[in-house]
C-alpha cells in the first residue's frame, strides 16, 4: 500500500503513458480512432487532437509552460465532451508530473526540489474515474486504474482501491509494476524494491533475469530491438528516454542493495542504449560510473519523476 510519503506526486516514469515501441517514433498513428479505444500495449494506436499532442510535445521538451497551458485546454476540451476518456486521463495524469527542475537538478548532482502539494483523490479521482468509464484500451485502463488505486489506497481505501488495482495489473501489468516500485520506495524498503523491479522487467523480458548481471547487455539489446513484451519497456515517441532510465533503477537499487558489481555491470549496459548520448541524464551515470555512490534519495528520486524516460532534452 502507498504511504502518504509515497513519491506518487513527482511519479511517471515509465509510467504516465509509458514507454513506446520504436515504431511510434513519429508520435502520429495510422488509426482514425480516438486513443484509448484499441489495445495500444504493443505501439500507440489512435489519432490524438491538438491539444492532446502539444501536451506530449511540451512533455518532451521539459517545456513546464507549455504543459500546464495544454492540461488547461484539455480541461476545457473534456468539459465540451466528457467522453473523451484519453484526455480526461491527461488531466490526471499531469498532477503527478515533477517540474523539470526535478530532472535538471539529477543531472548536474543537486538536490532535486520537494515536491509541492501532488494529487489528490479529492483533486484528480474524477478525471480518472471518467477516463475508466470511457476507455477500452487496457494499457490507459491499467494505467488509469493503477493511478486511481494507488490514490485510493494511500487514502485508507482499501476496500476499493485493492480491487481496482488487481484489475489494472490485469490490464497492464508493467504499469501497476512501476506504481509497487514507487510504493516500496515509499517505504524505504530497498529490498522490495529490488524484488519489484525484477518483476517488472522480467515481465518486459518475457522470462528470467540472471541476478548476477550477466543479461545486463542482452536486455539492453532487446530494449534496442524493441523486442520486448511492452512499448513501455523500452524508448519510443512518448518516452523517449525510456530504455536507460528504467535500467538505471535497476542499476542504482543493486548498489543501495550492496551489490556494486551487479549494479556496475548495468550502469555500463545501460549507455549502449540507442538514446543515451542525448539522455539528460547521461552526467548523472557518468558520475556512478566513475565511483559515485547511489543514495537512496537520489534513487527515488529518479523513479518518482517522469522526466527521467519523458523528456527528450532539457530546455
Amino acid at each position: 500500500m502507498l504511504n502518504e510519503k509515497s513519491w506518487l506526486p513527482t511519479l511517471m516514469l515509465t509510467v504516465l503513458a509509458g514507454c513506446s515501441s520504436s515504431g511510434e517514433e513519429s508520435g502520429k498513428a495510422s488509426a482514425s480512432l480516438r486513443p484509448g479505444v484499441e489495445d495500444s500495449n504493443a505501439a500507440y494506436k489512435g489519432t490524438a487532437n491538438e491539444n492532446e499532442n502539444a501536451f506530449w510535445v511540451a512533455v518532451r521538451n521539459g517545456d513546464d509552460v507549455g504543459r500546464a497551458a495544454a492540461a488547461g485546454k484539455l480541461s476545457a476540451d473534456v468539459a465540451a465532451d466528457p467522453k473523451n476518456g484519453y484526455s480526461h486521463f491527461l488531466v490526471g495524469a499531469n498532477a503527478f508530473m515533477a517540474p523539470s527542475e526535478a530532472l535538471r537538478a539529477l543531472a548536474n548532482g543537486s538536490e532535486p526540489p520537494a515536491a509541492q502539494g501532488g494529487p489528490t483523490l479529492q483533486g484528480v479521482g474524477p478525471s480518472f474515474e471518467r477516463a475508466l468509464a470511457n476507455l477500452t484500451d487496457p494499457f490507459y485502463l491499467g494505467f488509469a486504474g493503477g493511478l486511481l488505486a494507488s490514490l485510493e489506497l494511500r487514502s485508507g481505501n482499501v476496500a476499493q482501491g485493492g480491487p481496482r488495482f488487481a484489475a489494472a495489473a490485469r490490464n497492464n501489468a508493467i504499469a501497476t509494476g512501476f506504481i509497487n516500485v514507487l510504493g516500496d520506495f515509499a517505504a524505504n524498503d530497498a529490498k522490495k524494491a529490488l524484488q519489484d523491479e525484477y518483476a517488472l522487467l522480467e515481465h518486459c523480458n518475457g522470462g528470467a533475469l540472471d541476478r548476477t548481471g550477466a543479461d545486463a547487455e542482452a536486455f539492453v539489446a532487446k530494449q534496442n530491438a524493441g523486442t520486448l513484451k511492452q512499448r513501455e519497456c523500452y524508448s519510443g515517441y512518448h518516452a523517449p528516454h525510456g530504455s536507460p532510465g528504467l535500467t538505471l533503477i535497476l542499476a542504482d537499487l543493486h548498489a543501495l542493495n550492496g551489490e556494486p558489481a551487479v549494479a556496475k555491470a548495468y550502469y555500463d549496459a545501460l549507455t549502449r542504449a540507442n538514446d543515451y548520448p542525448t539522455w539528460p541524464l547521461k552526467p548523472l551515470v557518468e558520475r556512478r560510473r566513475a565511483g559515485e555512490a547511489a543514495t537512496f534519495g537520489q534513487a527515488a528520486a529518479i523513479a518518482g519523476t517522469c522526466g527521467t524516460c519523458h523528456t527528450n532534452a532539457l530546455p
